[in-house]
Protein backbone atom coordinates (compact mmCIF):
# COMPACT_ATOMS: atom_id res chain seq x y z
CA UNK A 1 0.00 0.00 0.00
CA UNK A 2 1.17 3.15 -1.00
CA UNK A 3 0.04 4.87 2.41
CA UNK A 4 -0.37 3.45 6.18
CA UNK A 5 -4.16 2.52 6.50
CA UNK A 6 -5.50 1.45 9.36
CA UNK A 7 -7.10 -1.87 9.19
CA UNK A 8 -11.63 -1.85 8.90
CA UNK A 9 -14.71 -3.27 9.32
CA UNK A 10 -16.48 -4.56 6.56
CA UNK A 11 -19.89 -4.64 5.48
CA UNK A 12 -22.45 -6.88 2.90
CA UNK A 13 -26.09 -6.81 2.58
CA UNK A 14 -26.29 -10.12 0.39
CA UNK A 15 -23.86 -12.91 1.33
CA UNK A 16 -20.57 -12.81 -0.10
CA UNK A 17 -21.76 -15.44 -2.63
CA UNK A 18 -20.59 -17.06 -6.16
CA UNK A 19 -21.85 -13.91 -7.53
CA UNK A 20 -19.06 -11.48 -5.94
CA UNK A 21 -19.48 -8.48 -3.83
CA UNK A 22 -18.33 -6.04 -6.35
CA UNK A 23 -20.80 -3.19 -6.86
CA UNK A 24 -22.86 -5.01 -3.90
CA UNK A 25 -23.50 -3.72 -0.69
CA UNK A 26 -22.05 -5.86 1.63
CA UNK A 27 -21.34 -6.34 5.91
CA UNK A 28 -18.41 -7.25 7.79
CA UNK A 29 -19.96 -10.19 9.37
CA UNK A 30 -20.96 -11.85 5.51
CA UNK A 31 -16.84 -10.55 4.20
CA UNK A 32 -15.84 -12.51 7.57
CA UNK A 33 -17.82 -15.83 6.43
CA UNK A 34 -17.14 -15.61 3.05
CA UNK A 35 -14.48 -18.17 1.40
CA UNK A 36 -11.68 -16.45 1.06
CA UNK A 37 -12.03 -15.38 4.73
CA UNK A 38 -12.65 -18.54 5.91
CA UNK A 39 -9.91 -19.57 4.04
CA UNK A 40 -7.62 -17.54 5.28
CA UNK A 41 -8.87 -16.62 8.95
CA UNK A 42 -9.30 -12.79 8.26
CA UNK A 43 -8.70 -10.67 11.34
CA UNK A 44 -11.17 -8.73 13.02
CA UNK A 45 -11.12 -5.51 10.68
CA UNK A 46 -10.24 -2.48 11.11
CA UNK A 47 -12.27 0.90 9.54
CA UNK A 48 -10.70 4.42 8.06
CA UNK A 49 -13.77 6.58 6.21
CA UNK A 50 -14.74 4.03 3.08
CA UNK A 51 -11.83 1.66 3.73
CA UNK A 52 -12.42 -2.12 5.45
CA UNK A 53 -9.28 -3.55 6.13
CA UNK A 54 -8.59 -7.38 7.08
CA UNK A 55 -5.14 -8.39 7.94
CA UNK A 56 -4.52 -11.84 7.71
CA UNK A 57 -0.82 -12.90 7.47
CA UNK A 58 2.05 -11.19 8.41
CA UNK A 59 3.00 -10.03 4.91
CA UNK A 60 -0.73 -9.48 3.79
CA UNK A 61 -4.12 -7.99 3.75
CA UNK A 62 -7.51 -7.24 2.27
CA UNK A 63 -8.91 -3.69 1.67
CA UNK A 64 -12.59 -3.69 0.59
CA UNK A 65 -13.64 0.38 -0.28
CA UNK A 66 -17.00 1.41 -0.41
CA UNK A 67 -18.59 3.87 -1.80
CA UNK A 68 -19.12 6.08 1.45
CA UNK A 69 -18.74 5.39 5.25
CA UNK A 70 -22.65 5.07 5.20
CA UNK A 71 -24.43 1.46 6.37
CA UNK A 72 -25.40 -0.11 2.77
CA UNK A 73 -23.09 1.47 1.14
CA UNK A 74 -21.68 -0.21 -1.94
CA UNK A 75 -18.28 -1.65 -2.72
CA UNK A 76 -16.23 0.17 -5.74
CA UNK A 77 -13.10 -1.89 -5.25
CA UNK A 78 -11.83 -5.14 -3.33
CA UNK A 79 -7.85 -5.11 -2.95
CA UNK A 80 -5.13 -7.49 -1.94
CA UNK A 81 -1.81 -6.05 -0.75
CA UNK A 82 1.49 -7.77 0.20
CA UNK A 83 4.31 -6.34 1.75
CA UNK A 84 7.41 -6.08 -0.37
CA UNK A 85 9.53 -7.50 2.19
CA UNK A 86 7.13 -10.86 1.83
CA UNK A 87 6.85 -11.68 -2.04
CA UNK A 88 6.41 -15.09 -2.36
CA UNK A 89 4.59 -15.39 -6.15
CA UNK A 90 2.73 -18.63 -5.62
CA UNK A 91 1.28 -17.64 -2.19
CA UNK A 92 0.50 -14.33 -3.73
CA UNK A 93 -0.94 -15.79 -6.96
CA UNK A 94 -2.97 -18.11 -4.88
CA UNK A 95 -4.37 -15.44 -2.51
CA UNK A 96 -4.65 -13.06 -5.93
CA UNK A 97 -7.57 -15.68 -7.32
CA UNK A 98 -9.44 -15.90 -4.56
CA UNK A 99 -9.70 -12.31 -3.88
CA UNK A 100 -10.75 -12.08 -7.30
CA UNK A 101 -13.59 -14.84 -6.98
CA UNK A 102 -14.28 -13.16 -3.94
CA UNK A 103 -14.72 -9.77 -5.87
CA UNK A 104 -16.32 -11.03 -8.64
CA UNK A 105 -17.37 -14.42 -8.53
CA UNK A 106 -14.69 -15.95 -10.90
CA UNK A 107 -11.45 -15.81 -11.60
CA UNK A 108 -10.63 -13.77 -15.00
CA UNK A 109 -7.16 -13.53 -14.31
CA UNK A 110 -5.15 -16.35 -14.13
CA UNK A 111 -1.79 -15.50 -14.86
CA UNK A 112 1.94 -14.85 -12.67
CA UNK A 113 1.85 -12.36 -10.56
CA UNK A 114 6.09 -11.80 -11.03
CA UNK A 115 5.41 -8.71 -13.87
CA UNK A 116 3.34 -6.67 -11.13
CA UNK A 117 7.05 -7.13 -8.94
CA UNK A 118 9.05 -5.34 -11.92
CA UNK A 119 8.70 -1.74 -11.59
CA UNK A 120 6.96 0.99 -9.78
CA UNK A 121 4.19 1.16 -12.43
CA UNK A 122 0.06 0.58 -12.70
CA UNK A 123 -0.25 -2.58 -14.73
CA UNK A 124 -4.11 -3.61 -16.10
CA UNK A 125 -4.18 -7.12 -16.09
CA UNK A 126 -7.73 -7.71 -17.27
CA UNK A 127 -9.93 -4.71 -19.08
CA UNK A 128 -13.31 -4.69 -18.55
CA UNK A 129 -13.85 -8.38 -17.46
CA UNK A 130 -17.35 -8.18 -17.18
CA UNK A 131 -20.00 -5.12 -16.73
CA UNK A 132 -19.50 -4.47 -12.88
CA UNK A 133 -15.63 -3.54 -13.21
CA UNK A 134 -13.47 -1.35 -14.95
CA UNK A 135 -10.32 -3.66 -14.57
CA UNK A 136 -8.23 -5.65 -12.52
CA UNK A 137 -4.82 -4.67 -12.18
CA UNK A 138 -1.79 -4.11 -10.03
CA UNK A 139 0.42 -1.42 -8.21
CA UNK A 140 3.83 -1.67 -7.18
CA UNK A 141 4.93 0.59 -4.27
CA UNK A 142 7.68 1.81 -2.08
CA UNK A 143 6.59 -0.82 0.85
CA UNK A 144 3.39 -3.21 -0.97
CA UNK A 145 2.40 -4.54 -4.14
CA UNK A 146 -1.67 -3.90 -4.74
CA UNK A 147 -3.84 -6.32 -6.38
CA UNK A 148 -7.17 -4.72 -6.97
CA UNK A 149 -10.34 -5.24 -9.01
CA UNK A 150 -12.11 -2.06 -9.62
CA UNK A 151 -16.16 -1.19 -9.76
CA UNK A 152 -16.86 0.15 -13.44
CA UNK A 153 -18.67 3.32 -12.69
CA UNK A 154 -21.42 3.04 -16.21
CA UNK A 155 -22.57 -0.03 -13.80
CA UNK A 156 -22.72 2.02 -10.62
CA UNK A 157 -24.66 4.42 -11.86
CA UNK A 158 -27.26 2.55 -13.95
CA UNK A 159 -27.73 0.20 -11.28
CA UNK A 160 -28.09 2.48 -8.34
CA UNK A 161 -30.60 2.11 -5.88
CA UNK A 162 -33.75 3.99 -5.42
CA UNK A 163 -33.16 6.53 -3.17
CA UNK A 164 -35.08 6.04 0.20
CA UNK A 165 -36.87 9.59 1.00
CA UNK A 166 -37.57 9.81 5.05
CA UNK A 167 -39.48 13.18 5.63
CA UNK A 168 -39.07 13.14 9.91
CA UNK A 169 -36.19 13.20 11.87
CA UNK A 170 -33.05 15.90 11.46
CA UNK A 171 -32.05 17.31 7.85
CA UNK A 172 -29.54 14.32 6.98
CA UNK A 173 -27.76 13.91 3.41
CA UNK A 174 -29.42 10.67 1.75
CA UNK A 175 -27.28 9.96 -1.41
CA UNK A 176 -24.30 12.25 -3.37
CA UNK A 177 -22.49 11.51 -7.10
CA UNK A 178 -21.17 13.30 -9.39
CA UNK A 179 -23.35 12.81 -12.46
CA UNK A 180 -21.94 14.60 -15.53
CA UNK A 181 -19.09 16.81 -16.75
CA UNK A 182 -18.96 19.11 -19.49
CA UNK A 183 -16.28 20.30 -21.61
CA UNK A 184 -14.72 21.09 -24.84
CA UNK A 185 -14.63 17.74 -25.35
CA UNK A 186 -17.97 16.52 -24.36
CA UNK A 187 -20.45 14.80 -21.70
CA UNK A 188 -18.20 12.34 -19.96
CA UNK A 189 -18.88 10.93 -16.26
CA UNK A 190 -15.24 12.02 -15.38
CA UNK A 191 -12.48 14.52 -15.66
CA UNK A 192 -10.44 14.80 -18.65
CA UNK A 193 -6.77 15.72 -17.64
CA UNK A 194 -5.48 19.17 -19.19
CA UNK A 195 -9.15 20.18 -19.82
CA UNK A 196 -11.80 22.39 -18.37
CA UNK A 197 -15.45 21.11 -17.16
CA UNK A 198 -18.22 22.07 -15.34
CA UNK A 199 -19.60 19.06 -12.98
CA UNK A 200 -22.32 18.74 -11.17
CA UNK A 201 -22.48 17.46 -8.02
CA UNK A 202 -26.00 15.47 -7.33
CA UNK A 203 -27.02 16.08 -3.71
CA UNK A 204 -30.42 14.42 -2.25
CA UNK A 205 -31.26 14.70 1.66
CA UNK A 206 -33.58 12.87 4.30
CA UNK A 207 -35.04 14.31 7.26
CA UNK A 208 -36.51 17.00 7.54
CA UNK A 209 -37.05 19.00 4.26
CA UNK A 210 -35.00 22.86 4.83
CA UNK A 211 -32.81 24.90 1.90
CA UNK A 212 -29.24 25.02 1.70
CA UNK A 213 -28.18 28.71 2.49
CA UNK A 214 -24.59 28.22 2.30
CA UNK A 215 -22.04 25.71 0.72
CA UNK A 216 -18.45 25.85 0.82
CA UNK A 217 -16.33 23.85 -1.33
CA UNK A 218 -12.73 22.15 -0.67
CA UNK A 219 -10.90 19.90 -3.53
CA UNK A 220 -8.74 16.74 -2.58
CA UNK A 221 -6.10 15.62 -5.57
CA UNK A 222 -4.41 11.80 -5.72
CA UNK A 223 -1.66 11.14 -8.40
CA UNK A 224 1.11 9.24 -9.09
CA UNK A 225 4.32 10.79 -9.75
CA UNK A 226 8.04 8.91 -9.35
CA UNK A 227 6.84 5.80 -8.47
CA UNK A 228 4.84 8.24 -5.40
CA UNK A 229 1.61 7.58 -4.47
CA UNK A 230 0.33 11.69 -3.47
CA UNK A 231 -2.90 12.46 -1.83
CA UNK A 232 -3.05 16.10 -1.31
CA UNK A 233 -5.73 18.70 0.05
CA UNK A 234 -5.58 22.00 -1.74
CA UNK A 235 -5.87 25.28 0.28
CA UNK A 236 -8.44 26.70 -1.48
CA UNK A 237 -12.13 27.37 -0.59
CA UNK A 238 -15.01 28.20 -2.80
CA UNK A 239 -18.26 29.94 -1.49
CA UNK A 240 -21.90 29.57 -2.67
CA UNK A 241 -24.64 32.18 -0.84
CA UNK A 242 -27.61 32.29 -2.34
CA UNK A 243 -28.56 35.76 -4.30
CA UNK A 244 -25.14 36.28 -4.66
CA UNK A 245 -24.21 36.38 -8.92
CA UNK A 246 -21.61 34.04 -9.87
CA UNK A 247 -18.85 34.91 -11.92
CA UNK A 248 -17.85 32.37 -14.93
CA UNK A 249 -16.17 29.77 -12.53
CA UNK A 250 -17.69 30.05 -9.55
CA UNK A 251 -20.35 28.07 -7.83
CA UNK A 252 -23.79 27.21 -8.86
CA UNK A 253 -26.42 25.92 -6.52
CA UNK A 254 -29.76 24.97 -7.53
CA UNK A 255 -32.17 22.72 -5.22
CA UNK A 256 -35.55 21.52 -6.20
CA UNK A 257 -37.15 20.14 -2.90
CA UNK A 258 -34.92 17.22 -1.41
CA UNK A 259 -32.71 17.40 -5.15
CA UNK A 260 -29.65 19.42 -4.61
CA UNK A 261 -27.31 19.98 -7.93
CA UNK A 262 -23.66 21.58 -7.22
CA UNK A 263 -22.33 22.86 -10.60
CA UNK A 264 -18.64 23.58 -9.68
CA UNK A 265 -16.00 24.34 -12.70
CA UNK A 266 -12.42 21.86 -12.39
CA UNK A 267 -9.50 21.26 -14.13
CA UNK A 268 -6.34 19.31 -13.73
CA UNK A 269 -3.14 19.95 -15.47
CA UNK A 270 -1.18 18.06 -16.85
CA UNK A 271 2.60 17.80 -15.19
CA UNK A 272 5.44 15.54 -16.81
CA UNK A 273 5.57 12.26 -14.72
CA UNK A 274 2.38 13.11 -13.19
CA UNK A 275 -0.28 10.54 -13.92
CA UNK A 276 -3.68 12.32 -11.57
CA UNK A 277 -6.21 9.32 -10.76
CA UNK A 278 -8.87 11.07 -8.77
CA UNK A 279 -10.20 14.87 -7.69
CA UNK A 280 -12.15 14.62 -4.94
CA UNK A 281 -14.64 17.58 -3.64
CA UNK A 282 -15.52 17.90 0.16
CA UNK A 283 -19.09 20.06 -0.39
CA UNK A 284 -19.95 21.19 3.13
CA UNK A 285 -23.57 22.36 3.01
CA UNK A 286 -25.92 24.40 5.49
CA UNK A 287 -29.25 24.28 5.87
CA UNK A 288 -31.68 27.18 6.92
CA UNK A 289 -33.27 24.98 9.69
CA UNK A 290 -29.07 25.17 10.75
CA UNK A 291 -28.12 21.43 9.69
CA UNK A 292 -24.40 21.17 8.63
CA UNK A 293 -23.63 18.05 6.54
CA UNK A 294 -20.82 17.19 4.37
CA UNK A 295 -20.28 15.23 1.44
CA UNK A 296 -17.04 13.40 0.00
CA UNK A 297 -16.94 12.43 -3.40
CA UNK A 298 -13.94 11.45 -5.80
CA UNK A 299 -14.28 12.66 -9.41
CA UNK A 300 -12.17 10.44 -11.46
CA UNK A 301 -9.81 11.75 -13.92
CA UNK A 302 -8.23 10.14 -17.04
Amino acid sequence: MPRLLSFLPALLLAPASAAGIIGSSVTTTQIQQSAFCQQYSCGEPFVWGRDWQYPFTRYQGLTVTRESGEPGSRVVSVQLWVRNDGLNATADRQAFQQMQKLALGYVPYTGPVEPCYAAMSTRTLVRAPDERASDVGCELWDSTTDFTVRADRAYLTRTAPAPVTISSGPTKLNTWTFTTCVGAGGTNSYLTMGEAARCTLRVTTKGEQSPVVKAELQYEIEYVQNGQYVKTLLPAKELWLPGRAPGPLDPRLTQQGRVIDLNVSLAVKKVPGRTVTSLNTIARLTFANGAVKTAYEPLLVR
